[in-house]
């Protein structure tokens, strides 16, 4: 389990890296063309009253400013992406010791956790506290199936994150709550433990 974790996590970490280069790649080569089609034809050299952009002048200079442009533009993009990634990570490691789990599962995007309820317990008793519980947490719901024994939501405001419950009966009588708390989006690599957190939240106030 602790090797599967790990793997789970170098495999977070590996995402995370390469969104961040994919996106300070993007804000260089946004910086490239904004520079070569309109900082750099502007440019005039100290001899000339004439742009760039007639032909007793080379290329080259436009190039130039444009790469200039983009090591500007990467590097504000780091400054901005850095600190929160620092900020996630700190997040993610106090909500970890919080709930006394394994940093690295707070990394990750998609959570779940799975709460038992005795066979004392009616399974409308089960679903009405499974439903107030999750109702607790402020999750917008959307399907709510006594039948099934199904409840799904989104989490408010911005429908981040998709929460699904499932309610199965055992043959021992007891019931078996997995709760579910994916991000909306694919694109999504960061978010500051907040499925980890409603997962755990879920579990705490079925338990009181």
């Amino acid at each position: 389990m602790k090797a599967h974790v790990q793997t789970r996590m170098k495999r977070q970490y590996a995402k995370l890296v390469a969104s961040i280069t994919i996106t300070v790649s993007v804000f260089f080569c946004a910086g490239v063309i904004v520079a070569m089609l309109y900082v750099g034809p502007n440019i005039i050299r100290e001899d000339s009253l004439h742009p760039l952009v007639l032909p007793i002048y080379s290329f080259g200079d436009v190039v130039v400013m444009g790469i200039l442009f983009g090591f500007v533009s990467a590097i504000i993009s780091l400054a901005i992406l850095l600190p929160v990634v620092k900020h996630d990570k700190n997040r993610c490691l106090a909500l970890s010791k919080q709930y006394g789990a394994p940093h690295g599962r707070a990394l990750f995007l998609s959570q779940s956790s799975v709460v038992h309820r005795g066979p004392e317990h009616s399974p409308e008793q089960v679903f009405d506290d499974v439903l107030s519980a999750v109702s607790s947490l402020g999750v917008r719901l959307r399907v709510v199936d006594r039948e099934v024994g199904c409840i799904e939501g989104f989490t408010r405001p911005f429908y981040a994150s998709r929460v699904t419950l499932k309610i199965d009966k055992l043959e021992n009588g007891s019931h078996e709550i997995t709760a579910v708390s994916t991000p909306v989006s694919g694109f999504l690599i960061l978010d500051f433990g907040r499925n980890f957190e409603v997962v755990n939240q879920f579990a705490q106030a079925l338990a009181q």
